[in-house]
This record gives C-alpha cells, sequence and structure tokens, in this order.
C-alpha cells in the first residue's frame, strides 16, 4: 500500500509539472514573473570557470555540460531540440520547480537579481531556522518551499521528494549523500544537474556560475553582464590595493578546528588569492594545494602565532563558546592578543554569491583606513569572552 501510494503521488507531481490542473507559463504561484532575456548571437563566454561549460546555440538553445561531465541541453519552452543533441538530457527553460541541495547555490539567484526566481525554489536541504534570506524565509512561510532532510534520502525514503515534484535537481555528486540523491532521482526519473562552484579556485572564477544557474532561467545575458560589471569592479579594488607598500601589509591566518586538528587552505587557494588582492600576505601561502589543507595544532602555531589578522573559518552558530574553547592555544597568537579575530557571519553560505562584497570586507580588515565606513557583512569580529 505504502509503495502504491508513492507512486500516485508521482503522478500527480508528473501531472502537475506538464500543466494538467494548473497553469505551467511564465507566472508563478505569487503573482511574480520569471523574465526572459533574449539570447544574442554572440558576446557570450565561459572564460575562467573550469567545472561547467556553455555552449550558446541558435534559437536560444544551450548545450551545458556540468561539472560531472554530463550534457543537459537546455531549450527554451515552446522551442526546438537541434537532432545532433538527441542523447543529451533535455532541460525546458526557465525552469519553474527546482530542488537545490546547498545554500551556495541559492544565492546565485540572489546574485541575478530577479526576486522572482525564488519562486522557482521547490525544495531546499538546509532547514528553515538556518535560512537568513527573506525571500526563501517568505516561501517556507507560504508552503511553497519544503524542507527535505539529507538523512531520508539516505535512508531511502522517496516521498518527500515525490511531493515536492521538482523538474530539476541541482545536487553535488561528489559527497556520500549527493551520490545517494542521484540513485534516487535516477530511480524517479527526475532529472538533476552536477553544480560543484566551490571546486573552481578565484574570485572571478566562483562568480562566473552566474552564467551558469543564469542559463537555467533564459537570463544569459543579464548574468553575462552582471559579471563583467563585478569583475571590473573588483579589478578596480585590486588596483586600489597595490599601491600598499609591502611594509604595511598584515599576516593573515585562516584556519578552524575540528578532531584535535586545524583545517586551512593551501596557498594556491581562493582566500589566499584573495588576501593577496587585498594587500596582505596568507600566513599559510607556501602550503602546497588549492583546497583544504589538515595541520596539526603546533604546525599551524609555528607558521601563524606572530599573524596580525586571524579569521577563524568556521559560523559562530558551530561554535561552542569562545575561541579558547576551540583549542586554548589560539591564546599564543599575537592576532588573539591584539584582539584582531574574525570569523564567518552566519549568513556567509547564503550570502557565498557575493563575492564583491566579501573582498570589501577583506580589505576593511587588513586595511580599515581604504574601507573606514564598510559595515562587515560577511565576516564578524569574534571578541576574546
Amino acid at each position: 500500500m505504502k509503495q502504491k501510494r508513492l507512486w500516485a503521488l508521482l503522478l500527480a507531481a508528473l501531472l502537475a509539472l506538464s500543466g494538467c490542473g494548473g497553469k505551467n507559463g511564465e507566472e508563478q504561484e505569487d503573482g511574480g514573473d520569471i523574465r526572459s532575456d533574449a539570447l544574442p548571437a554572440t558576446g557570450l563566454a565561459i572564460r575562467r570557470a573550469q567545472n561547467f561549460h556553455i555552449q550558446y546555440l541558435a534559437d536560444g538553445v544551450k548545450l551545458l555540460t556540468d561539472s560531472a561531465g554530463r550534457e543537459l541541453l537546455l531549450v527554451p519552452e515552446g522551442g526546438k531540440a537541434p537532432a545532433e543533441f538527441k542523447d543529451a538530457l533535455r532541460v525546458t527553460t526557465p525552469i519553474k520547480r527546482a530542488m537545490f541541495t546547498s545554500a551556495a547555490h541559492v544565492s546565485f539567484l540572489g546574485a541575478l537579481e530577479e526576486d522572482s526566481l525564488y519562486s522557482s525554489i521547490a525544495a531546499v536541504t538546509t532547514e528553515e531556522s538556518r535560512w537568513s534570506t527573506p525571500q526563501v524565509l517568505d516561501r517556507f512561510a507560504s508552503g511553497q518551499t519544503a524542507y527535505i532532510a539529507e538523512e531520508s534520502w539516505m535512508a531511502g525514503e522517496v516521498e518527500g521528494i515525490a511531493v515536492a515534484a521538482p523538474e530539476l535537481v541541482f545536487v553535488d555528486m561528489f559527497s556520500e549523500g549527493g551520490a545517494a540523491l542521484c540513485t534516487i532521482l535516477d530511480g524517479l526519473g527526475i532529472p538533476y544537474v552536477a553544480a560543484a562552484a566551490d571546486r573552481d579556485t578565484g574570485s572571478e572564477a566562483y562568480l562566473e556560475w552566474l552564467k551558469f544557474f543564469g542559463a537555467f532561467y533564459n537570463l544569459d545575458q543579464k548574468a553575462n553582464d552582471l559579471y563583467e560589471e563585478k569583475t571590473e569592479y573588483l579589478a578596480g579594488l585590486y588596483r586600489k590595493a597595490a599601491s600598499i607598500p609591502e611594509s604595511e601589509r598584515p599576516v593573515v591566518a585562516v584556519g578552524m578546528v575540528s578532531g584535535g586538528m586545524v583545517y586551512a587552505q593551501g596557498g594556491s587557494s581562493t582566500i589566499a588569492q584573495q588576501l593577496e588582492g587585498a594587500g596582505a600576505v596568507y600566513a599559510l601561502k607556501d602550503l602546497e594545494g588549492d583546497g583544504p589543507v589538515q595541520l596539526a595544532m603546533e604546525e599551524f602555531l609555528d607558521q601563524c602565532r606572530d599573524a596580525d589578522i586571524l579569521i577563524y573559518d568556521d559560523l559562530p552558530a558551530n561554535m561552542q563558546g569562545t575561541l579558547l574553547d576551540q583549542d586554548p592555544l589560539f591564546a599564543e597568537c599575537r592576532a588573539y592578543q591584539d584582539q584582531r579575530v574574525y570569523t564567518l557571519d552566519n549568513s556567509c553560505y547564503m550570502d557565498s554569491a557575493k563575492v564583491v562584497e566579501k573582498f570589501e570586507d577583506l580589505l576593511a580588515i587588513c586595511h580599515p583606513a581604504l574601507e573606514a565606513d564598510r559595515v562587515l557583512t560577511f565576516f564578524q569580529p569574534l571578541p576574546n569572552d
């Protein structure tokens, strides 16, 4: 009986997606519209991001290669798919109902500056209490957006996903949970796209994911224009910081403690590049790699004890007590003694697409005189007690 009920729910969901019993056009449930830009013949390209690609075809059709190397053919509603791409997974755009498995992905909807896009969020996997985005909270309150716990699909439960009835799921295929979810989605016949924005290194590469998410809403030109505008602004900030003499550049340490070990980032990581661009020196710049690096606390202190600034790379909501409660050896750090310790803001993952704002925060932390009026939004001071 349970299986029959599940498939009845799924059938009802598929009927809803096909337009039976309701309108499946541009109009959203809350009365907003998802605006679509006309796709220009030339001028669009993916230049810095390495974990997705878009081939812009005729009549607004796009061939998108996701982070797992899978091809999706994005076809405007009412359009025709080119015969030569018949083997690619077809997705009708703009998407009306999507499931997002990362709050960071949702942040790109806000970065596209179209509030109506939030109405396409059928489900998320971050519980309501952890959200700070007003548009998402509003849709939780109205019942338009559902919460689906990762534990449910890890246990093989599919009812919640079937009820949410997403047309498309944005998923991290490279995690254990993501792999389990993909297996369930394959069984339900629900398409998904691998979106590993965090695997791209550098502010400009991460920011280019505007084009990835914009493609699913036919906002290609707007995404491209926003990207150009924001990268140009970043370049101006880099020039501003480049004039800072070497002798005035603070040394900045970044890391967080888990299980008695310190987790930091390699010397080629995004944060290392951002600090260099902000006129600072990354204390762990000699560490190889562009991703996470695990260190013993003593090794971290050997390289970071005399750093001028410490950024504790975790959310206050995840911390138990003060910095010294994470590890009492932080008391040896000059940054702690000088009260120049910062942590991430609790809303930072919801705002991860605000690359420019994050850089402005770093510039203000490293050189307060350059950003005297800056109110920190991505980071916050971490008091000693």
